[in-house]
């Protein structure tokens, strides 16, 4: 058929993170109910055998932007790198000077504006919730409030528009919401898929409302699948088998053209510009990997491999990076112990045939040498001006960055899921546990930046900060490309030890990976410091964050406290939003009503702070010395009691006997030292 005419109307990507192609009914699964998806497959293409060019979040999106394989856009792992929008065309940046507005709706923390990605397009919105310590890939906003927030965005617009809707579900932690819950309770995985259908349907249903669907050119994909445990991985990153780069691609174009039709030739994600472009009579940039999807669909692209490859390995786990090449018939796995599998005949990849196929396996070995799969050293990894920070702060001279021709990532598995269980046990309050399991997994592969970086974390919610120091530091000796992630833990350790000239030092590092949380660590080391104006400037900059508006505010009113300026304190604390808990809000408002005299009311607000945040020891250390010096000794006991069953270990006895000694109490001191 002929080639359908160019589309004026709206161009939507929606991408659902970490969706497996073959746990959706339009590739076969019969195990999940997903109403929305299959209608946008009988009104478009769908291409049975797509692939991802990288099996994380950050890289992957990089590539459906750019049209580039990992190498030509630069981002190798969700950390560590940053996109360059000034230099490399995107699919924003090339409709916008068609006429379209642009705007990004993202629902993970990986990608957010400060990426890189940001810079691509007119409005990029990455407001996310903040749970008490969670780590980097733990920060995402629930996909209802994305989709609320691009519907009112998209209310705002004509019908020239391109819109990205990113989606974290059905990421982990696989916890969907009613009625989902219950109707998958024996398969979460499943159930997240089935929420994320029911947005996809709900936004749609949006578009349809307002006349935009018919016009619309909408392109439904993942970034990459999901392991559950198939070759040993539970989640995704570490190997290339299909079931973590085979993604669902769905082409709507404008007026249902081409309605119904499936596609069997291979496609990949980075055809996804090239479409985009010869649908609105762009100018794609030269030399571009991918092809036009409506080529594909015609038969008008020649046979091809696709190529992926993940980093992970290397940059985290200190092992051997893996690259693939995939056509119709075959997949080819380079890797120390390299894997050929037959999909025809094996589509579950069981079976390496790369001893019955030796002219198959050398051919895909030559093809995939053609690929660039560098990575620069350690030291070039980073910015000159970081390199510096780094030198400055005595890294980059010791053990130099991870390095090809480690370990074979199967070889590691029980590394992975020791390391994978260890965050469980941190989460679950039993640091010391995870403690000594990943002391063991660092003695077995001592190159393990992320275990090293967890068992920093482990240390940390211990109350073992030297360690957790010396653990952190370990991670950036080994990845200094992860530097700036690392820092703004350190800076953290730094600060609770009363080392405010490091945590000032380690926070500016952070700024360039996470500008807000290392922001928020400076203006408080800089508080602690006694340098009010430079402490009040930092925040006063956090503040223009609405999702850290609410922190900023606390250590504004930190600093009116300090100036002894308590009525303007309370006037910031009755500015912070509401919509959630912030951290220190109870205990600074608290301070303040104590330094007035009002006790009682000093008293509840300590104990709101320890009840929202348990983990805070400062609101026990607050409320047992209000209840001490009021002669409530028993009530102190309790308060400190009430710490230990929150953060159990050495380092809240330690608390607890340092404040009673404090107070003059040296029995009471004394029996939480033995």
């Amino acid at each position: 058929p002929a080639p359908p005419p160019e589309s004026r109307g709206p161009v939507v990507i929606i991408s659902v993170d970490t969706l497996r192609a073959d746990r959706l009914p339009v590739y076969g699964y019969p195990s999940v109910a997903t109403p929305a998806i299959d209608a946008l497959a009988r009104d478009g293409i769908t291409f049975e055998n797509a692939y991802a060019h990288v099996p994380l979040t950050l890289p992957s999106h990089a590539s459906i932007l750019s049209g580039r394989l990992p190498a030509g856009h630069g981002v190798r792992s969700n950390l560590g790198f940053r996109f360059d929008a000034a230099a490399i065309p995107t699919i924003p940046s090339i409709l916008e000077q068609q006429g379209y507005a642009t705007g990004a709706f993202v629902s993970s923390y990986v990608l957010r504006a400060t990426t890189g990605l940001g810079a691509s397009f007119d409005h990029y919105d990455d407001a996310m919730e903040r749970g008490e310590g969670a780590a980097v890939g733990e920060i995402q906003r629930d996909g209802a409030r994305t989709v609320e927030a691009a519907q009112n965005w998209v209310a705002q617009q004509g019908d020239r528009f391109f819109l990205l809707l990113h989606l974290f579900e059905p990421h982990t932690p696989y916890a969907p919401p009613e009625p989902f819950r219950s109707r998958y309770a024996a398969n979460p995985y499943d159930g997240e898929i089935a929420a994320a259908d029911a947005l996809v349907g709900r936004f749609v249903q949006f578009l349809r409302d307002r006349n935009l669907y018919d016009s619309a050119t909408i392109i439904f994909l993942s970034d990459h699948g999901e392991g559950l445990g198939d070759h040993g991985e539970s989640e995704h990153g570490i190997f290339l088998y299909r079931e973590a780069i085979r993604v669902p691609l769905v082409l709507k174009l404008p007026g249902g053209e081409r309605a119904g039709t499936r596609v069997a030739s291979p496609a990949q994600l980075v055809d996804v510009l090239p479409t985009i472009a010869r649908l609105t009579g762009a100018a794609p940039p030269q030399g571009l990997p991918g092809s036009s999807l409506l080529e594909l669909a015609g038969g008008r692209v020649p046979a091809r491999k696709i190529f992926s490859e993940t980093m992970y390995p290397r940059i985290h786990l200190g092992l051997s990076d893996l690259a693939s090449l995939v056509d119709r018939t075959h997949h080819f796995i380079d890797a120390p112990r390299p894997e050929l599998y037959d999909l025809a005949a094996d589509p579950l990849e069981k079976k390496n045939i790369l001893s019955e196929q030796r002219r198959t396996f050398a051919a895909m070995k030559a093809e995939l040498s053609r690929f660039d799969r560098t990575l620069p050293a350690a030291a070039s990894a980073v910015s000159a001006e970081e390199a510096a920070k780094l030198k400055a702060l005595g890294y980059l001279s010791a053990t130099p960055g991870s390095s090809a021709g480690g370990g074979d990532p199967k070889d590691h598995i029980r590394d992975l899921e020791d390391a994978a269980l260890a965050a469980r046990l941190v989460d679950d309050g039993e640091a010391e546990r995870a403690i000594a399991l990943l002391k063991t997994v660092v003695s077995r592969n001592p190159r393990f930046a992320d275990a090293w970086s967890q068992l920093g974390r482990a240390y940390e919610r211990a109350g073992r900060l030297e360690e957790s120091i010396a653990a952190y530091r370990r991670t950036v000796e080994i990845a200094p490309m992860l530097a700036a992630d690392s820092a703004v833990s350190l800076a953290d350790s730094y600060l609770t030890l009363g080392r405010i000239d490091e945590a000032v030092d380690h926070a500016t590092l952070g700024l360039s990976a996470h500008p807000g949380a290392a922001r928020l660590v400076l203006a408080k080391a800089l508080l602690a410091k006694g340098d009010l104006g430079r402490a009040e400037e930092e925040a006063a900059r956090l503040a223009a964050d609405p999702a850290r508006r609410g922190e900023a505010l606390v250590v504004l009113a930190q600093v009116r406290v300090a100036q002894k300026r308590l009525d303007e304190a309370s006037q910031l604390l009755g500015q912070v939003p509401a919509t959630a808990p912030v951290p220190m809000l109870h205990l600074v408002r608290g301070d303040i009503l104590a330094r007035q005299g009002r006790m009682p009311d000093a008293e509840a607000a300590f104990v709101e702070e320890a009840r929202l945040f348990p983990r805070n020891r400062e609101a026990y250390v607050r409320l047992a010395v209000l209840q001490a010096l009021q002669g409530r000794e028993r009530d102190a006991q309790k308060t400190f009691e009430r710490l230990v069953a929150a953060s159990p270990g050495p380092a809240s006895r330690a608390v607890a006997a340092d404040t009673f000694a404090r107070l003059g109490r040296p029995a009471a001191a004394a029996r939480w030292r033995k």
